[in-house]
């Protein structure tokens, strides 16, 4: 087995990876010989990314991670990313414990970690545009959230997400709703709380814009009511939360 470092040059890139942020500094070549299935002598290639945190002044491999498992989130001097990476770093957060059909933590705990990485690397998000009735563009303030509900692999205990939108930076100009939810639950009380908590989650971390969010619903679906219940109170809960922002000045 053989190494090498390929150091890169400024600008450097913020990448992400299995939950982790850091800035894409050099790149760990590791060379090793193996023999495939016909027996035959190959040399295998691992490219692995050396990072620089926010706290820490050298570089540190990903041993666990290859370069073409990173996803570039921007450049050091342009940290501005839209909000539908920041909806793929909240929605990537389901996977990390490798099964797909399990829901680990809810998002009103899987996005305030996100956003926490990213305002510790002074990455900031772009809020979405949409056209007006005159065709101007404007800050988003309405966002409709299509919700999706499964049972678990264990057959009692339901999961929800909003749908994935699938969206492109063309999408964002025409109302695109890209705020991620998710959670696991058993009982119409545990959803309507996660929920809330959802909203809460989104105005508390979004306090400089001013927007509303909607939950939307299968038709015939068995949670239809307490969905309908939570966007009534959608106007008490984002005035609370104003409300403990403007006591916390």
């Amino acid at each position: 087995m053989d190494t090498q470092i390929l150091n890169l040059k400024e600008p450097y890139e913020y990448i992400y990876c299995n939950g982790a942020i850091g800035l894409h500094i050099a790149t760990l070549i590791v060379y090793e010989a193996g023999v495939n299935d016909d027996g035959e002598y190959v040399l295998e290639t691992h490219s692995h990314p050396v990072v620089k945190y926010y706290n820490r002044p050298s570089g540190t491999v990903w041993n666990r991670a290859e370069l073409t498992d990173c996803t570039v989130l921007c450049r050091e001097d342009n940290k501005l990313i839209t909000i539908e990476q920041f909806y793929n770093l909240v929605s990537d957060a389901r996977h990390l414990g490798g099964d797909t059909d399990t829901i680990v933590m809810p998002v009103s705990m899987e996005a305030p970690l996100a956003k926490l990485k990213l305002d510790q690397h002074g990455i900031q998000i772009v809020w979405p545009l949409v056209h007006n009735e005159n065709g101007f563009k404007m800050l988003q303030q309405e966002f409709d959230i299509p919700l999706d509900f499964k049972r678990n692999s264990d057959g009692e205990s339901y999961k929800y997400s909003c749908k994935d939108m699938g969206l492109s930076d063309d999408d964002m100009l025409i109302g695109a709703e890209p705020l991620c939810f998710f959670a696991r639950f058993n009982t119409k009380n545990e959803l309507k709380t996660h929920l809330i908590n959802g909203m809460k989650t989104y105005y508390r971390m979004f306090m400089d814009h001013d927007f509303r969010i909607n939950y939307m619903w299968p038709e015939g679906s068995e949670f239809a009511d307490v969905i309908d219940k939570v966007n009534q109170i959608e106007p008490e809960i984002r005035k609370e939360i104003k409300k403990s922002n403007d006591d916390d000045v």
